[in-house]
């Protein structure tokens, strides 16, 4: 293959990869699919790093030891070995190496002599089977790749221009898996918003609104909507029941999660953990639950609920919960999770 094709290659792979628009990892990538044509002295690696070309010419044949699939993941070891030794060195870019090099060396299974994906054993690994349909270096079939490569790398950037594949995909079904997906993926350093259309479970009146995500529940998630705790979702417990939800990345956020035992103590000592997004989940007994005044509504979760003697917390806002019990002493352990923006 040409210079070029394995420039193309490298680039649109860690692009698609990566899902990046980055031109730093792209470029990576793109030189990295020249390394394994490091085994010839007159390839572009081989003139630039001559002396780890030669002796490996000297020792292996073309397309060999340096295309592989041994040489990959000795490349993997290394590098993210590294980065787990010197984590400063963004990820992304030991991604976009590796990727490169697998792409640079898996392309020349399309060509006539193919490569030996399985050495040590000497196997040559061809696509297709028929020697006549494999492309030959500089031909018109090689010219007629490079544009592909083109158009998918083209495609590529603009995809990741809007946010990635997944998230196009998502956006497009506007499914609650998709959201899972997003806060999962996101949700540990990022404020994760769901923007939803649906109707409340009570009195079946419209809604549309955008609320950040504090934890997903069954099916559905906990949002933050005008400081109440919603849940939105398509289960029969939903407060909002969803036709459509697509979720949005927001803030940087730090999320903290702390589980601390009070024995019977009063609430006051949650106090310094007030933030505006600090949320309780646990299981508690009181001095007297019966003075408990939990207010019910259709139109809001009910995140502190009380039955057989135990008060329970799924992600109650500290400082309901704080008011709620004040005059009250509180056995038992709460966890307490934050979301603050960067």
């Amino acid at each position: 293959m040409l210079t070029i094709t394995h420039l193309l290659v490298g680039a649109a792979s860690v692009g698609m990869a990566v899902q990046t628009t980055n031109p730093v990892p792209i470029l990576i990538g793109a030189i990295a699919s020249l390394l394994p044509d490091i085994d010839i002295s007159t390839s572009p690696a081989g003139r630039v790093l001559p002396f780890i070309s030669r002796p490996l010419e000297q020792r292996f044949s073309h397309r060999s030891a340096t295309h592989s699939l041994l040489a990959s993941i000795t490349l993997a070891t290394v590098t993210y070995g590294f980065w787990f030794a010197i984590p400063a060195i963004p990820l992304v870019i030991v991604h976009a190496l590796n990727i490169g090099y697998f792409a640079g060396w898996f392309l020349d299974c399309f060509t006539k002599s193919g490569v030996e994906m399985f050495y040590p054993l000497g196997v040559r690994c061809v696509c297709p089977g028929n020697r006549n349909l494999r492309i030959s270096t500089g031909s018109a079939a090689e010219y007629w790749l490079m544009v592909f490569v083109v158009a998918i790398a083209v495609w590529t950037f603009q995809l990741n221009n809007t946010g990635g594949l997944v998230k196009n995909f998502n956006a497009l079904i506007a499914a609650p898996s998709g959201v899972t997906e997003l806060y999962n993926r996101k949700g540990g350093n990022q404020i994760i918003y769901a923007e939803y259309e649906g109707v409340w479970a009570g009195n079946r009146a419209p809604v549309t609104e955008e609320a950040p995500v504090i934890a997903t529940n069954g099916q559905g998630f906990l949002v933050l909507q005008d400081d109440q705790v919603v849940k939105v979702g398509t289960e029969a417990d939903s407060t909002i029941i969803v036709n459509r939800i697509r979720g949005r990345e927001g803030e940087p956020a730090v999320i903290t999660t702390d589980t601390i035992y009070l024995d019977d103590e009063p609430p006051d000592l949650l106090e310094d953990y007030i933030q505006p997004m600090t949320f309780l989940s646990g299981q508690l007994t009181i001095d007297d639950p019966s003075v408990l005044r939990l207010e019910q509504s259709a139109f809001a979760f009910a995140p502190i609920r009380h039955a057989g003697g135990f008060v329970t917390l799924d992600h109650a806002p500290i400082e309901t919960a704080i008011h709620l019990f004040q005059d009250q002493y509180v056995r038992g352990s709460v966890t307490i999770k934050t979301i603050e923006k960067r």
